[in-house]
């Protein structure tokens, strides 16, 4: 997103204004130490809508009434602002166009001071314009209905603010992923500040579960209507073939089949068949049934007996196998033999023919014993065969009982007409048992859930298809090539170790990982580097390399085009802490005097720090070039007075932001 600071200032309890201002592409703040210039960076962070002042305590924060800065997003002038002693408020503004003498004490009015939260929200939606991003319902119901977090200006943070002890930092590559929690929240934001998804992408997301529910929900109403209609139809055929043989049918009228595929019509074909006219009196088909289902049943029961057998056969070696396997357990093979010599009486000769012998029986029963100890149970194989054994005999009995059940019908409507009962009467009421289980038959119809099923599945293709067109994952691993791509290029003019040239840097917006690889293909992260001076470089590789990307998306990117780089020349100059010297020039001199023979000149750090800072105005100028505008880098630092190779002026990069006669607030 194209974002330009135009001032960050400090207000202090007397009213009096402390401005810095900025132009586009690259800034340098440069002064000596304890003047102020880190002190950006953190007011920026705190206005910027931080939890906490992490501003350092000195002379700005026991001033200071108001901190502000005033930007351009997409053009659009804001200005925000903290009062540090409301900390749970922020100042939000909207200004056309920025004018620094408007901006006093009486400016900051309360009533644009609004409750932190809203005030992080409302500056959000410059940047971004999601409100839900939950991909699952499921996952927001566990959560008690509470949605996940939206994206945060927060995590904007990330991406533009490199603070003296993070830019050249081996352990830490980005602020705040010390805090797993906002490191996972800005990992998985990061699609959205891509522009790979937008909000109709999660709406997507949202309907596709729900539609997958959906569809689960009426197959497995399918699958129970398919076990119910299995359940009927087994329960059809008996009481079909009761019902033909009380009619004294020879041959089946309508078959098994035909009634089974087509319920409703068959009731219709069976009143008709069904009728006082078409019994056969002289038949005996009713015995021959009977006699069927009794020699079934007899049949029946020998396998069951069969199956119980089997039973108490696989039981007793079950048993057999655990008392074998506890005897294993006590047993305890010998560790030595102790046999005395035996001695001829006769002529005094020792004979150690019974030590050997007991030396082989030790050996066998040795490996006896551990073949016994890791011979593998049959204990397991028994239980499965078991399992099989009582699952079949279970089957066996709900078939032994349906026999009987039907053998019990048949002697049941023998009786009834023995007692002078019609038997038109059995028949009618077999009639109706059978036309009970074909409504059941009818009720179980899955037609209407076919019809269901077919449109959710309709709805859902179209879904994915739409999904398809955002293709999150493929479109990460082109941002992270064209990340490492860019990488490459801008490495290769810093000043890298020889074992790490060329430099080979690559990084996944997946992972959110920095590695260099080796010619031999090995990873070297960066917490495996040796040198300030490869971490330092490794951090604003990546940075460039990220805003560089981020400004080819252009409006797509969320991500503010600002850049923070706080005292990056700290890796050269590590005294310059105590940096109390009224020109650069001075403190540089000192700093000769106090290096050893054995130490880098200092003259070679400088032409060091001259290479950083000419690759950061070419990096600005290019890009500026390229896509009409450049991420805007702000460097606060000690380095003064350089020399660039690219022509630009040096002085123009400062543009009067020089703190050696004074600070940010007060004057030295």
């Amino acid at each position: 997103m194209k974002t330009l600071i135009h001032e960050i200032g400090v207000i202090d309890k007397q009213g009096v204004k402390h401005p810095v201002n900025f132009q586009a592409g690259l800034n340098v703040v440069t002064g000596k130490s304890s003047t102020g210039k880190s002190a950006l960076i953190e007011i920026f962070d705190y206005c910027f809508g931080s939890d906490k002042n992490t501003i350092p305590k000195g002379v700005i924060t026991n001033s200071a009434s108001i901190y502000y800065v005033a930007l351009a997003v997409n053009a659009q002038n804001i200005l925000i602002a903290r009062d540090p002693d409301i900390a749970s408020r922020a100042f939000f503004r909207r200004i056309d166009t920025f004018d620094t003498a408007e901006v006093d004490r009486e400016y900051f009015n309360v009533s644009y001071f609004r409750p932190l939260p809203e005030f992080k929200k409302h500056l959000r939606d410059f940047f971004v314009d999601i409100d839900d991003v939950d991909e699952s319902l499921v996952a927001k119901a566990y959560r008690g209905g509470r949605k996940a977090p939206t994206p945060s200006i927060r995590s904007f943070s990330s991406f533009m603010l490199q603070h003296q002890n993070l830019v050249a930092n081996k352990h830490a590559l980005f602020y705040r992923f010390d805090e797993k929690e906002k490191r996972d929240q800005a990992i998985e934001h990061t699609k959205i500040f891509l522009g790979l998804v937008d909000q109709k992408f999660f709406h997507l997301s949202q309907e596709k579960e729900r539609l997958t529910a959906e569809v689960r929900r009426l197959e497995r109403s399918k699958e129970t209507n398919k076990r119910a209609v299995d359940s009927y139809k087994q329960k059809v055929g008996p009481e079909l073939s009761q019902l033909y043989a009380l009619m004294g049918f020879e041959e089946e009228p309508l078959s098994l089949e035909k009634v089974l595929r087509h319920p409703q019509n068959a009731k219709d074909e069976l009143d008709e068949i069904i009728v006082p006219e078409k019994i056969k009196h002289n038949s005996d088909a009713i015995t021959r049934r009977y006699n069927q289902l009794k020699l079934e049943r007899t049949q029946k029961t020998s396998q069951l007996r069969r199956l119980q057998r089997q039973t108490a056969s696989i039981n007793k070696h079950i048993g057999e196998e655990e008392r074998f396997s506890n005897n294993v357990k006590q047993f305890s093979t010998p560790t030595h033999v102790h046999i005395s010599a035996s001695v001829c009486p006769f002529c005094k000769t020792e004979k150690d023919t019974l030590q050997q012998s007991a030396e082989k029986l030790q050996r066998a029963i040795t490996k006896v014993s551990g073949n016994l100890a890791q011979a593998r149970p049959m204990k397991a194989k028994f239980e499965s065969s078991l399992v099989t054994i009582q699952r079949d005999t279970e089957h066996l009995n709900n078939e032994l009982m349906a026999l009987s059940k039907q053998i019990e019908e048949v002697e049941a409507t023998e009786e009834k007409i023995a007692k002078n009962k019609s038997l038109y009467e059995n028949i009618i009421m077999h009639k109706a048992k059978l036309f009970a289980l074909l409504d059941s038959l009818n009720m179980a119809d899955d037609s209407d859930i076919e019809k269901s099923l077919k449109e959710l599945r309709k709805q859902l293709k179209q879904i994915n298809e739409s999904l398809k067109e955002y293709d999150v994952e493929k479109g990460l691993k082109i941002a992270s090539l064209k990340v490492n791509k860019y990488m490459t290029d801008i490495g290769s003019h810093f000043e890298f170790e020889t074992s790490y040239k060329p430099i080979n840097l690559h990084f996944s917006f997946e992972t959110f990982d920095l590695y260099h690889l080796t010619p031999e293909g090995e990873k070297i992260y960066l917490r495996s580097m040796g040198s300030g001076a490869n971490w330092l470089y490794c951090h604003v590789t990546l940075f460039l390399a990220l805003h560089k990307y981020f400004a080819e998306l252009g409006s797509k990117c969320a991500i503010p085009s600002l850049l923070f780089l706080d005292q990056p020349t700290q890796v050269y100059f590590p005294n310059f802490t105590r940096d109390n010297a009224d020109t650069f020039d001075e403190q540089k001199s000192t700093e000769a005097k106090q290096r050893t023979e054995k130490e880098r000149p200092v003259d070679e750090d400088i032409k060091a720090v001259e290479n950083l800072f000419s690759q950061l105005s070419i990096y600005c100028n290019e890009l500026e070039s390229s896509n009409g505008f450049s991420p805007q880098i702000i460097v606060t630092d000690h380095a003064d007075n350089l020399e660039l190779s690219n022509g630009v002026k040096f002085e123009s990069l400062v543009n009067g932001n020089r703190w050696r006669k004074r600070g940010l607030i007060d004057p030295v």
